[in-house]
This record gives structure tokens, C-alpha cells and sequence, in this order.
């Protein structure tokens, strides 16, 4: 055994025998991370490193049978090889292009359709007294006579909006009803009912719409005076689709049964093209009728519309084409149209003070000889 000589302060040697050190021990083994530390009672902490892993207070991701079609700027987890993923990848892809939403089918030709005066005609003298009785609430007296087409008549109108649901009636003095309802279950979704109750046998309609809209498209399913036990009435659905930023397309499908031996369909193109200031719009349908209309808007009081409807049937072909404008003016609205048929139509608004409006409607068909003349008043209260 090897020997070591300490020397202490007083001169004293020792022999002292020499040791190593002891080794130290091994470290014991990590716990397992399937059971508990029996030392500690506590489980391990082993760290998460499994793909998409959520992050520390996130909210948690509800599992869902939709959960295979993503958001909108998801992208699928699936391959798209795969045809049953092909409709989650086309979604994720027509997402990508940032399409807006085209509007309504039935609105195609609006734009046009607002220079013209076909909505705001009237002959013989007329009033109107609005008044707003809260701020979701208003009724409206209206008075009429001295008509050419219509006996004198007086119509009691009342409506109710709110967010979401809107609410319209009128009632005239020979006790015909109109009425109409619209629910917004969402904001794509929106349902509408359209009612008509006349003395007049055959005249009474109702009809039912359903709407949906979405970020680059929209469709609607509509039904007048459904039969359900004979599936009998009018029924038409419409899809419209953006498939670039300017451009759209869609079609409708009419099917038309009177009678429970009687059928008859129909089926329509559209196409919308929407510029920086002008909307041009074509329209074809199967029996041989084309409509188109062209939007023109020169600055913020100026507006221009022309509409052309062509009928090829049977041999036989006719197109009537009207151009129209609108301007408006810091005390007054004018609108004029003309068309190939010879007929030349203006009504103008004049307001003269806040709450009140004098109107003037004239109408001169050059072709048949005929004209019609009127004046009315607006209150707002």
C-alpha cells in the first residue's frame, strides 16, 4: 500500500495511508412517463411534440362532421388527389381569388331599371301623407282620383322594420291586400313572403322565397301559389356565381304547372359584367327572349340606363329598346326615358320645404295618340 508523509507546524511526521476517493453513484433512472414518481407522488411533465400541437392557451378546437370542409383561409388537410377532399380544396382555392358577392338574381337589371320612370308614373291628381309614428314604425295615407285607368281610390299602407325582419302592408278602398315579410335568420340566409288578397276571383297569389348569400355567390328558391297535394303553381330557383372580380354568371330554372296534367319549363343564361362606373348585364332565356341593359353612372348626380328586349318566336321578331337618365339636383329629382316605340315619359320631384315634395308625371305616346298628365304632393311627418 502506497504511504503519503503529512509534516505539521510542530516539526511532528505521520504516516497516513492513502484512499481514493469514493466514486460517485450512478444518477438514478428517469420515471417512466406511464406511471407516477413515487418519491415526489407527482406525474412528469413530457413536453407535447405530436404535428399541430395547440398552443399553450389557445382555445381548444371542437371536433365537428363539417370540421372536413375548412374556413376560409384554411387549407385542407387532405390530399387533393383524393376525390372526396376535391370539394374542400375547390373551396380553399375559389377562396383564395377574394371574389365579391354578384347580389341578387332578380336585382340584375336594377341599376338601369332606377333611371326609369316606369316605377314612378301616375296620372290624374295624387297625395300622400307619411307618417312615422317611432323609429320602426310608419303608416302612409294615399289619395288618388282623376285617373284615366283607374277609379278614384284611396290605399292605407303601414310598415314595421327592424334589424332583421320587415314588415309591409296595404289595404285599399276596395279591400284588396297586399302584404309582404321578410326574416333575416342570419346574415346569409333570409326567408320572404309575398301575399295578394283581391275580391277579384283568380288574383289572389302568395308566394315564398328563400334566399341564401354567400361571400361570391348567391341563390334563391321562390314558389308561387304552391299546390303541395298536386305539386301544382310556379316554381323557380336561380344561381348566380362571381368567377372574376368584374365578371358573373348564373342561370334559373322555371317550372310552371297549372294544372296537375300541364307542365311546362324554361331555363335562362345571365351574365353581369360590373365596371369601375358602368354595369352591363345580358340575359337569354329559352323561348327565344334576350334582355340587356347597360348602367352608365357620368358622376354623382348623373345616371344613365338603356334596357333592349328582343322576342324571337315562331317567326316572329320584336325589340323595343328604351334609354333613360336621372339627375338630381340639391332641391329635385328628374327622370326622363324614351323608346323605339315612341314613347317619351318624365316625372320630376320638386322639394319646396323639409317634410314636403311636389310631383309632376307625364307620359306621351306618340304611336297611339294618347297622354296622361299628373300632380301630387308628398307630406312627411
Amino acid at each position: 500500500m502506497n504511504h503519503i508523509t503529512i509534516a505539521w507546524n510542530e516539526g511532528v511526521t505521520e504516516e497516513t495511508p492513502f484512499r481514493l476517493p469514493p466514486l460517485p453513484l450512478p444518477p438514478p433512472p428517469p420515471p417512466s412517463s406511464t406511471f407516477t414518481n413515487i418519491v415526489t407522488m407527482t406525474t412528469p411533465i413530457v413536453p407535447n411534440t405530436a404535428p399541430n400541437s395547440p398552443t399553450p392557451g389557445a382555445t381548444p378546437r371542437i371536433y365537428s362532421p363539417l370540421s372536413s370542409f375548412p374556413m376560409k383561409d384554411q387549407k385542407p388537410a387532405g390530399s387533393p388527389m383524393n376525390p372526396l377532399h376535391w370539394g374542400s380544396w375547390f373551396s380553399y382555392q375559389k377562396s383564395k381569388l377574394n371574389l365579391p358577392n354578384p347580389g341578387k338574381f332578380e336585382r340584375l337589371h336594377s341599376e338601369a331599371k332606377d333611371t326609369f320612370v316606369n316605377n314612378y308614373l301616375f296620372d290624374g291628381a295624387q297625395a300622400n301623407i307619411v307618417k312615422e309614428l317611432s323609429g320602426n314604425f310608419h303608416v302612409q295615407h294615399q289619395f288618388s282620383l282623376g285617373s284615366q285607368v283607374m277609379p278614384p281610390m284611396y290605399n292605407f299602407m303601414s310598415g314595421y322594420m327592424t334589424e332583421r325582419t320587415m314588415a309591409q302592408g296595404t289595404m285599399d278602398s276596395d279591400t284588396n291586400l297586399n302584404a309582404v315579410v321578410r326574416h333575416a335568420w342570419s346574415p346569409q340566409t333570409a326567408t320572404k313572403i309575398v301575399a295578394q288578397l283581391t275580391s277579384m276571383p283568380g288574383q289572389s297569389m302568395l308566394q315564398i322565397d328563400q334566399d341564401y348569400t354567400g361571400s361570391d355567390f348567391s341563390c334563391n328558391i321562390k314558389a308561387m301559389n304552391p299546390n303541395p297535394l298536386e305539386f301544382t303553381g310556379l316554381y323557380m330557383a336561380n344561381y348566380l356565381q362571381s368567377v372574376t372580380s368584374k365578371l358573373a354568371l348564373g342561370t334559373e330554372i322555371v317550372l310552371q304547372r297549372p294544372t296537375a296534367d300541364m307542365e311546362e319549363t324554361a331555363m335562362s343564361l345571365v351574365g353581369k359584367y360590373t365596371g369601375g362606373d358602368y354595369v352591363a348585364t345580358a340575359q337569354f332565356q329559352g323561348l327565344g327572349a334576350i334582355q340587356a341593359s347597360y348602367y352608365q353612372r357620368i358622376n354623382e348626380k348623373v345616371e344613365f340606363g338603356a334596357e333592349m328586349n328582343i322576342m324571337v318566336q315562331n317567326g316572329r321578331r320584336e325589340a323595343v329598346a328604351t334609354v333613360g337618365g336621372k339627375f338630381d339636383f340639391r332641391q329635385a329629382t328628374f327622370r326622363g326615358q324614351i323608346d323605339t316605340t315612341g314613347r317619351v315619359s318624365a316625372v320630376l320631384e320638386e322639394k319646396m320645404a323639409p317634410g314636403f315634395s311636389f310631383l309632376v308625371s307625364g307620359d306621351l305616346d306618340h304611336m297611339k295618340g294618347q297622354s296622361k298628365f299628373g300632380v301630387g304632393i308628398m307630406l312627411s311627418a
